[in-house]
Order: C-alpha cells, then structure tokens, then sequence
C-alpha cells in the first residue's frame, strides 16, 4: 500500500511539474479563418527534443500535408527525426496523381547536416539539392572550413494556395518542440505563386544562390488588409529597402529575437534608433552571444538591454517588432552571407494584429529569461543552462555532450 501511495506522489508530483513548466508561456492560438496568415508561435518550455508532432508549426504544416492531393512543393533545409512528416512527403512523391517539387540543401561534400534528408532523397525521385560548385565564393568557404552557401529556406507551397514558412526547420529541435520559434501559414494565391516562381528558378532551372534573378514583391495587400513585402535572398534589397528603412522610421519601439546577426549596418541601426529614444530590446541565442561576444557588448555599452537565453533550447527566431504595426521575419539570419549568398525567404509585414501578438510572444520570451543574463553571458551547454546537460544536444558545439561536458559538473 506504502509503495501504490507513494507511486500516487510521484506521479502527482511529475504532472504539477510539466503543467508549471509550460505555464511559464501563455501559449497562443491566432487561427481565424478570416485572417491572411496564421502565427505559429513556439516556446522552449520542453526539456528535451521530440520526433512527435507537437508544436503548432508542426501540426499545420502535417495537416496541410495529409490534406494535400494535387501537388506539393517545397524548398527545405533538411530532414531529421520527424516521422510522421518524413513519411507524409514520401507517400506525396508516390502518389500517381500528384506533382512534386522538393529542394534541399547540401554542402560542399555533398552531404546535409540532417541525416535522415539523404534517405528522403532516396525515397523521393522529385527532390533537387543545391550543390553548385561554380559558385564564386566556394573555394574560399572550403579553405574556411565552412559549408558553403546554404539553401536555408523551410517553405511549403501547397495547391490550395497556403503557404508555409518561417525559422522552423523540420527537426526534433524545431518542430519538435524544443527551440523558439515562428512560422507562418500564410492563405493568398499571389504569395503562393511568388514562392513557386522562386522554386522553378532552383528546381526546373537548377539556379541557385548568386545565379539565381532577384525576385521580390511590395505592398502585397492580403484578404484582410495586411499589406506584405516579399524577398528571396541572395538579395541586397532586403537590407536596403526592408530591414535598415524600418529601423530608421520607427519612432516607440524596436524588438529583436534573433538566433544570429553580424550584420553592422543593423547593429548601427539599432544603436541610433536608441540614441534617439526609441525603446530597443533584444534576445539572442546564447551560442551567438558567446561567439561574437564583443556585439552583445556593443549593445549593451550603448544602453540597449540584451538579453541572452538559458533555455537549452535555441532561440531561433529570425524577427523583429517595430511601432506595434510592421514585423519582420522569415528564414534569414542577419548576416552577411545570408543576405548575399544563401537562399532564403524574408517578410516584411504590416498588420497591427500580428505585430501585437508577436510582442506578446516576445515579452514572454523576455520573461522567461532570468534577470541575471540582461548583464552577463551564459554558456550554450552547462549549468547555466537549464536542462542543457541533460538533453542529448551538443549544445555549444564542443563536441562534447551532457555530462561529457565539464561546464555540466560545475558546483
């Protein structure tokens, strides 16, 4: 009876703590089926990464698949432990009467950072990479040891005109549920066709990154009055005519979530944008404040709070909140090579509403970062970092992982 009781307890006691643990967030739901775009917001309150359909990204984009019986097309950085999806895209590019266009990336070596990418190519014949060893800049990123330019994208197009994108890769760490991030289902046939313009370029002309034309679209206006501006990078107007323009007009408010940003022209925006009294905060990811420390620095010096997060979790996110009325988001980081060499999607939105409730998202995220890191910088992986030691996740790319990690051993 003694153990029953206790086993009662425990139980109790693990239920109160996994309702605790995602009270933290006041989660949201901003379906309507009057409203252009659907916000799929999603917070890092899981402790560990998941190959179940659990997030609001993940479940609209696994409906939108299963609902899908014409055609599908898709321009994704990779693949990784996402079951239900991986097998729903493969039963797609077997069905007899459906068209499929799929695009991936890979680097230098041929290979993807998503293992299980390479076993959807196998099973799916309609699926391109992007590797292109003419381009310009590739001998250099090999000497650097890097990947090369990337297809960075996470785009579904479907028949129905719906289009799905945002900062969410399909991953147990994205849309899995473990990192923070936005998507979008955006409902309108003149977006949806800009995104299929974009994959012919890469899937039927095999043009990618700098051979590819710029193809951008302003003042899009939506069903109900949200006016959206569309970019594919590589793309210099995206800083030019987007991004800079929008941090110069802003008058109240200035709100940054982004996973990395080296660019110092947006730097230097933000810094003005202070200077002349606009109120400017900013989370990053604690992987990119320890690696480019001095910009977190540079900030903080000018008087702009920065907050760096200790969730485990990444914060992946790729957007800003400006005047409660534009937002800006998308797949592309704020550095110089996604800009100007990878292949990305980025939005630039005016609606009140999604403005509103993406502040909402990012106060909670803001919220849910103890006060300590508004001063100081936690590592990616220890005990700084909430259930990082503990996750299965090589968290600050040391390659060491949990307790294999000395910074998870600290008193």
């Amino acid at each position: 009876m003694k153990k029953i009781l206790l086993l009662i307890i425990f139980a109790n006691f693990l239920c109160v703590q996994c309702v605790a643990n995602a009270n933290i967030f006041k989660v949201q739901n901003t379906k309507d089926k009057s409203h252009s775009i659907d916000l799929l917001f999603n917070y890092p309150f899981y402790k560990l990464p998941s190959s179940k359909i659990r997030t609001q990204a993940a479940k609209a984009l696994y409906q939108e698949l299963m609902n899908e019986k014409k055609s599908l097309d898709f321009m994704m950085y990779g693949i990784y432990k996402q079951p239900d999806i991986f097998n729903q895209i493969v039963s797609l590019c077997n069905g007899s009467d459906i068209k499929v266009r799929g695009i991936v990336d890979v680097n230098t070596k041929g290979k993807n950072d998503y293992p299980d990418t390479h076993n959807l190519t196998r099973m799916c014949k309609y699926i391109k990479t992007d590797f292109a060893q003419k381009d310009e800049m590739q001998k250099y990123y090999d000497k650097q040891k890097k990947l090369g330019y990337l297809m960075h994208n996470k785009v579904f197009v479907f028949s129905n005109d719906h289009v799905w994108t945002g900062s969410t890769n399909i991953s147990s760490t994205c849309s899995g549920g473990f990192n923070a991030n936005v998507s979008y289902l955006i409902k309108d046939k003149a977006v949806a066709d800009l995104y299929r313009k974009e994959i012919s370029q890469m899937y039927d002309e095999e043009k990618f990154h700098t051979d590819k034309k710029k193809i951008f679209a302003k003042d899009l206006k939506l069903s109900d009055e949200t006016i959206l501006d569309l970019y594919f990078a590589p793309n210099d107007n995206i800083l030019n005519q987007a991004i800079i323009p929008s941090f110069k007009s802003a008058e109240k408010s200035i709100y940054v979530a982004m996973f990395y940003f080296t660019n110092k022209n947006i730097l230097k925006e933000l810094v003005d944008a202070k200077n002349r009294g606009v109120d400017v905060k900013v989370i990053v990811d604690a992987s990119f404040a320890n690696d480019f420390e001095r910009y977190i620095k540079l900030m903080r010096e000018a008087g702009i709070p920065v907050k760096v997060e200790n969730w485990a979790g990444k914060m992946h996110c790729k957007l800003a909140v400006i005047d409660d009325e534009i937002t800006l988001t998308g797949s592309l980081n704020w550095t110089n090579s996604a800009v100007n060499f990878n292949d990305e999607n980025f939005l630039r939105i005016k609606s009140e509403r999604i403005a509103k409730e993406t502040k909402n998202y990012f106060d909670e995220l803001w919220r849910s970062i103890p006060e300590k890191w508004l001063y100081e910088i936690p590592s990616a992986e220890g005990i700084d970092s909430k259930y990082s030691c503990n996750d299965g996740i090589d968290n600050d790319h040391n390659g060491l992982i949990d307790q294999e990690d000395p910074k998870c051993k600290l008193n």
